[in-house]
């Protein structure tokens, strides 16, 4: 665009904007979001896992 406007053409923001390779029009930048679920109170934490652990061996230290 600069080596035009020195070359002396006039660019407008229309011309930039019929050329711009960010087209938004179709695009939901920042998304969708359900705002009716807000009042839903989700369930307590449980911090209890449903996991066995077993010890391990230990093992001598190598001198």
């Amino acid at each position: 665009m600069r080596e035009r406007q020195a070359e002396g053409w006039q660019i407008t923001g229309e011309d930039l904007a019929a050329i711009s390779p960010y087209l938004t029009d179709h695009i939901m930048r920042f998304g969708t979001y359900a705002i009716t679920e807000l009042t839903v109170r989700p369930d307590a934490f449980d911090p209890h896992l449903d996991v066995e652990f077993e010890a391990e061996e230990e093992q001598p230290a190598a001198a």
